[in-house]
């Protein structure tokens, strides 16, 4: 009977489009320098751009470096490791990989393996691009955040779920020599 009574329930939800995937909500157009709350951190994309040959960085034959520039303050209690996915890039063509290849601290171009609660860091988000592609004028970049909540698992509180928070349509400045 429990059983008849569940997959009735079932179908009854199917006709009303319970079954249908829930579409998840656009991330909101944000202006360039504006703060987006990404959970554990805080992101202000300021800028993008094409830049050369970089002092201790290898990049591949034919290729060139597509730069995003963020400051990102994490937020929370503890350091962390996962800031390299806090900016992604769409509409970028002959991108190397999807996620950044290097993410540098700007006043010392060091490659951090941590931020520390509470300062401030101006990064630069690093893809190798084949030098080949159009410069584009502007690009779209994404903010990521996650979720403080219970994980089911573990029964700790963890911070997951990593969605989109924002997008911002960058302009994007030609720097390399020459």
């Amino acid at each position: 009977m429990g059983v008849s009574t569940g997959v009735a329930g079932l179908a009854a939800s199917g006709l009303f489009g319970g079954l249908d995937p829930v579409a998840k909500p656009e991330a909101p157009p944000v202006e360039v320098g504006k703060v987006v709350d990404g959970g554990p951190w805080d992101v202000t994309v300021t800028g993008s751009r094409l830049v050369g040959e970089l002092p201790g960085l290898t990049l591949g034959d034919g290729r060139r470096w597509f730069a995003v520039l963020a400051t990102v303050e994490n937020t929370d209690d503890e350091s962390r490791d996962d800031f390299g996915d806090t900016v992604s890039l769409t509409g970028v063509d002959g991108l190397a990989t999807e996620k950044p290849r290097y993410v540098l601290v700007l006043r010392d171009a060091s490659r951090p393996k941590y931020l520390n609660p509470g300062l401030p860091e101006k990064l630069a988000f690093l893809w190798e691009q084949e030098a080949g592609q159009p410069v584009p004028t502007r690009v779209r970049v994404q903010v990521w955040g996650k979720t403080y909540r219970l994980d089911s698992i573990g029964n700790t509180m963890e911070w997951l779920d990593p969605e989109r928070r924002a997008e911002i349509e960058v302009p994007v400045e030609d720097r390399r020599a020459g």
